[in-house]
């Protein structure tokens, strides 16, 4: 008789146990069925897609500088998940997943100047080389470039990294060579440096845990973070970080570009474009005005000849330029 009530304790004890496990079971699939899975951009993900997080932050710079917000715009339809951005001399472009456009944007109130389509639906990188734009597809895993006037795709050449292990992100022109960010799924993101035919010239190990944006301020490399919402200036002679700036606007700071002077940063929490002095001299000795007074130089940088616009604000002005 005691053994029987021992076996009726022992079958409660594990019909206890199997009934807490199917609870628990059928909370977390609720949970998970009820929240939207994003990757560290912001951007929704299916669940293949899903990014784990490393654990790196590759000799990065432990203090941080406040960025000077000089304008601030919406983003293009306030939705258009930005990954990155570039800057053409006078406009600024922005690519948003699922939208299959790419805009053209006023750098003064975001206002979009035209659109031009494209057939990539998850673009993550955007730079632009003085006369095309430069496009990376993270869902193929290639690079394009890009006529500025019909969309048009003048050039393409696969990622550097295998695709079952490259989720491509920021691109960068820095006048003869393009920068891209890899956030690598099952290793610590990349930075690799490419010819205009997709050849490596170098790599390096990437900063942070989702290494996104990347622009080129003539000197210095930047590239975001999103989990640390850090943005690093990094010294590509020795591929160091120079300086750590925390990113406005929140969680997801993506997209980067250099005007001339000022940086710009886009932010998937804020669903805005910020633009920042993070204390760089303009390019090329000029003394450059914030975008809102409609003070441009185009292309920059350039090897060869360049404009300068002067916009409605100056009627009378002196221009030193020193070689």
């Amino acid at each position: 008789m005691h053994f029987i009530r021992l076996l009726e304790n022992i079958k409660l004890k594990i019909m206890k146990k199997s009934i807490i496990t199917i609870i628990v079971t059928f909370f977390t699939t609720c949970i998970c069925i009820g929240q939207e899975v994003l990757d560290y951009s912001g951007t929704v993900q299916n669940s293949v897609d899903i990014i784990k997080l490393k654990n790196s932050h590759h000799n990065a710079k432990k203090s941080r500088n406040a960025a000077i917000i000089i304008n601030v715009i919406p983003s293009p339809n306030q939705s258009t998940n930005i990954q990155d951005i570039a800057f053409d001399g006078t406009y600024l472009w922005v690519e948003g997943v699922d939208e299959y456009f790419i805009h053209q944007i006023s750098p003064v109130d975001g206002s979009i100047v035209k659109s031009i389509p494209t057939s990539v639906q998850k673009p993550y990188g955007l730079t632009f080389d003085g006369a095309c734009l430069w496009l990376a597809d993270n869902q193929n895993k290639i690079i394009q470039r890009i006529d500025t006037a019909n969309g048009n795709v003048l050039q393409s050449f696969p990622t550097p990294v295998l695709p079952n292990n490259s989720y491509p992100g920021g691109l960068a022109w820095d006048g003869q060579n393009l920068w891209h960010n890899d956030m690598l799924l099952s290793a610590n993101d990349s930075t690799y440096k490419l010819n205009a035919t997709g050849q490596v010239i170098q790599s390096y190990q990437g900063f942070g845990t989702y290494s996104q944006g990347l622009t080129w301020d003539g000197q210095y490399l930047w590239s975001t973070d999103n989990p640390s919402r850090e943005i690093y200036k990094i010294d590509v002679a020795t591929f160091s970080v120079m300086d750590t700036i925390n990113a406005p606007g929140g969680q997801y700071p993506n997209g980067l570009a250099f005007d001339g002077q000022y940086l710009w940063v886009a932010n998937n929490d804020a669903d805005s474009i910020y633009q920042i002095d993070v204390g760089l001299m303009p390019t090329g000795n000029f003394n450059l005005k914030p975008t809102q007074n409609k003070f441009t130089i185009y292309p920059n940088p350039t090897s060869g000849n360049f404009s300068v616009d002067l916009g409605e604000t100056y009627n009378a002005v002196t221009i030193s330029i020193t070689d």
